[in-house]
């Protein structure tokens, strides 16, 4: 009888590559469900917690994991953007509507939040394609200058109905909303240094970016906006850093830096009172030190586990929805949800970094770091002082805090990273490509 061939057929090889993609893919699957399912559960919870029933949260349960998938669905398949980016950017998101759903005295400021929450998909998207159709930023500079310097001193000028304790920020808009320009003049400050500071050889022409770094810090001094201004400081002199390497003329500037705040301290009252609160906020727990003690308190009774949604008081601490965020979400969610939510914040930075890493260019590489900076900096700022690790300052925390104005550039800023990846994407595939063809690659 004939012997049947024993040997079996030739086993197909596992491209490497495919196999990461593959993998890849999961975990983005697995990470846009696990906040898909967050959005739903916790918005029928909020719809059910009184009758009768909620229909607004009914609503939202409905149309943000549907917003949701189809972004995140639909997004790479335009542009080979970093998922796991967006999904961390919308997740945090979510936490801001959820938490504002569940707190707030007025229906109205769930649904402005989620207005803008779309008001900023919109924007983070113009700022993908921006990202992508732009050639030539340095030609633009000298305009975004001039819009930027007219942007930030708008308050001085039309800002005296929306000041709040000596603190003009915000400029009214036809007595229905307010706008803080300074949230978007901070996108055209890294913008505008980026394209100053590519060309690392010659520092005379970093100049111009580094006098409107200035000129916006000074405006912002006139608006007691310190906060703000801290943020603005410490984004220019890092990317000033990360662009020349310089550690004469960058420790020259934090020497700067160190003297305007003992200035500022010496100049504004509210300043010293902000840092005597820091010190001691249970010798004045009444008064000056109310709203710190209110958040320590609110932390403290959450625990580790918290006190379950809807049913804490954070209500409790003045600017509960806006500077005191961070504490009502771990008054409700516990402690190990708050420290869950600030490494969405490291990976976020992470994320940012490795895309800045991966840039073809120095205009690329850094503008992500200085969105990651601002971002980084301003969940460092807010959290810092909430905790009391650090003097408190009126800084929103990224994504989270109610406020339009914040929520649409934080999404914005997310845009340019998005973008920078698409084109890192982009320019990997086109170099397998030429490999595939034995062409040389530089890298």
């Amino acid at each position: 009888m004939p012997k049947r061939n024993s040997r079996k057929g030739p086993k197909k090889k596992l491209n490497p590559e495919k196999l990461r993609l593959a993998v890849k893919r999961s975990n983005t699957l697995l990470l846009t469900y696990a906040v898909v399912l967050f959005q739903f559960t916790a918005l029928i919870l909020l719809s059910l917690k009184d009758m009768p029933v909620d229909y607004q949260a009914l609503a939202l349960a409905i149309a943000l994991p549907l917003v949701t998938l189809i972004l995140v669905s639909v997004a790479p398949r335009i542009w080979p953007v970093d998922q796991v980016l967006l999904v961390l950017a919308l997740f945090l998101a979510s936490i801001g509507i959820v938490i504002l759903k569940d707190i707030a005295r007025s229906p109205l400021t769930p649904q402005n939040q989620a207005i803008f929450f779309a008001i900023g998909l919109g924007a983070m998207l113009i700022c993908v394609v921006f990202m992508r159709a732009l050639r030539n930023w340095e030609r633009y500079v000298p305009w975004a200058i001039i819009g930027g310097l007219a942007a930030q001193a708008a308050p001085l000028v039309f800002g005296r109905s929306a000041e709040v304790e000596g603190i003009r920020r915000w400029i009214s808009i036809a007595g229905i909303f307010t706008v803080q320009p300074s949230e978007f003049v901070k996108i055209l400050l890294i913008l505008v240094l980026a394209a100053s500071f590519s060309n690392r050889h010659r520092l005379r022409s970093m100049f111009p970016a580094i006098a409107f770094a200035a000129l916006n810090c000074g405006l912002l001094l006139v608006c007691r906006d310190l906060g703000t201004l801290m943020l603005y400081f410490f984004t220019t002199v890092l990317m000033f850093f990360a662009a020349t390497s310089n550690l004469l003329l960058t420790g020259a500037g934090l020497g700067a830096g160190a003297v305007g705040a003992v200035i500022s301290y010496n100049m504004f009252s509210h300043v010293r009172r902000r840092v005597e609160t820091w010190q001691n906020p249970w010798a004045d727990a009444a008064g000056g030190g109310y709203q710190v003690v209110q958040a320590l308190i609110a932390m403290g009774t959450g625990g580790l586990f918290g006190m379950g949604l809807g049913l804490g008081l954070p209500r409790y601490i003045p600017l509960y929805a806006s500077d005191f965020v961070f504490a009502a979400i771990a008054e409700e969610f516990g402690v190990i949800f708050a420290l869950c939510l600030l490494m969405v914040y490291v990976l976020i930075i992470m994320r940012g970094v490795s895309v800045a890493m991966s840039a073809r260019t120095a205009f690329h590489a850094l503008t992500c770091l200085g969105v990651v900076t601002m971002i980084g900096l301003q969940a460092f700022t807010i959290v810092g002082g909430v905790i009391k690790l650090i003097p408190l300052t009126g800084v929103t925390l990224p994504f989270v805090s109610a406020g339009g104005s914040s929520l649409v550039s934080c999404f914005a800023c997310i845009g340019l990273l998005l973008g920078v990846s698409s084109i890192n994407a982009d320019e990997e595939a086109h170099d397998v490509n030429r490999l595939s063809l034995g062409e040389e690659v530089n890298v």
